[in-house]
């Protein structure tokens, strides 16, 4: 990782560039007594961590660190200072971290290992083209696009299908007896044999036109597809939402482009029977970060973003109490009874037409609360 020192004491400086280099794999790129001259030095060169004073002359650690994150994306702002009340600001900012003075090695080294993380986890967003030749989007749909950004067309509905199940099945080989039963079920062996033989055909035909006609490998009767080169957004998101297992306002930024980037169920309406338990199983885990996400975004008061996650969990589940509790308090919070009512009136009437059953206690005291609140 490259790294950035700003202070306009050069004592600082030179104390954190010792400091850092006791940690591996961490490159300190720049040392900069104003933030100005770290500012030009960010547009010309690539860096992905700054470890910035708040209070220095001309211009402050906050306006620099504002200037910063609008126009580049992907770095990790740090603030270091003696001055604990401007945590509140950083982080309006979206500071990644907020280390008071003097620093510790142990806390400094955890705030960089929390940043490695984050590095890590973004590899596969920022898509380096010279190494990704396919990007194979599967959460809503089964799209893949070349290098080029051109859309990879396949022939035969069963020629998508069996990619999608060699991904699915993370780089591994699968016996051609698995295959069959799998992906050609309910069709007489020598028929889906010749079937099969006929779909890896046109499957390598597909991509050929891309370069990519030799991921698709045979050996012993089996079969695999080679994912090294690949970008493929299922596998990307389980292994960024493990990262930030809890939602604050130093990771707030990252957490919302996950959930934006969710797309939807695995294959989307592709109705492919061998991927169900997976299927259930990632929109599980989205469904229990998004509600998590959305609960934050209640409680520190972020309506806007709170109610946009919410509706889209409606929407997969309208009966549901508590997501439909948080849509109530966050129109509440907005003082908005109209959306509130409407709200409380279509759950009600949902749930009536498909249990039959009234809102429980906690929807109808809550309801009731906010209604007396706002009048």
């Amino acid at each position: 990782m490259k790294v950035i020192l700003v202070d306009d004491e050069k004592s600082m400086l030179l104390i954190m560039r010792k400091m850092i280099s006791n940690i591996a794999e961490i490159d300190v790129v720049g040392s900069f007594q104003s933030a100005g001259d770290a500012y030009r030095f960010i547009k010309e060169n690539k860096v992905d961590m700054a470890f910035v004073d708040i209070i220095m002359p001309e211009e402050s650690g906050l306006d620099f660190a504002r200037r910063v994150t609008t126009e580049i994306v992907d770095i990790a702002i740090v603030f270091m200072t003696a001055h604990r009340e401007f945590a509140l600001e950083a982080f309006d900012v979206h500071a990644f971290d907020y280390i008071i003075k003097p620093i510790s090695q142990a806390r400094l080294e955890k705030s960089i290992q929390r940043a490695k993380q984050r590095y890590i986890c973004l590899q596969p967003v920022r898509e380096d083209r010279n190494l990704t030749k396919l990007s194979v989007y599967c959460l809503g749909n089964m799209e893949v696009i070349s290098k080029e950004g051109a859309l990879v067309h396949f022939s035969s509905s069963k020629s998508c299908e069996l990619l999608a199940y060699l991904i699915f099945k993370n780089g591994k080989f699968v016996s051609k007896w698995r295959v069959m039963e799998d992906v050609f079920r309910g069709m007489p062996p020598q028929n889906a044999e010749t079937y099969l033989n006929t779909t890896i055909y046109k499957l390598r035909k597909a991509l050929e036109p891309h370069g990519m006609k030799s991921v698709i490998i045979s050996a012993n009767e089996s079969y695999k597809v080679d994912i090294k080169n690949m970008y493929i957004d299922f596998i990307d998101f389980e292994k960024r939402i493990t990262l930030f297992p809890d939602c604050n306002e130093s990771n707030l930024k990252d957490i919302l482009e996950i959930e934006r980037n969710f797309a939807g169920e695995l294959f989307g309406e592709k109705d492919y029977y061998w991927c169900l338990p997976e299927k259930e199983r990632i929109s599980e885990m989205y469904w229990s970060f998004a509600k998590n996400l959305a609960g934050y975004l209640v409680e520190s008061n972020q309506l806007t973003a709170a109610i946009q996650v919410l509706k889209k969990l409606a929407y997969k589940n309208e009966l549901d109490e508590d997501i439909n509790c948080l849509l109530i308090r966050a129109y509440a919070a907005q003082r908005d009874r109209v959306s509130m009512e409407r709200q409380y009136m279509r759950y009600k009437k949902v749930l009536q037409r498909e249990l039959g059953v009234a809102p429980g206690n906690m929807a109808f005291n809550l309801y009731n609360t906010f209604i007396k609140s706002l009048k």
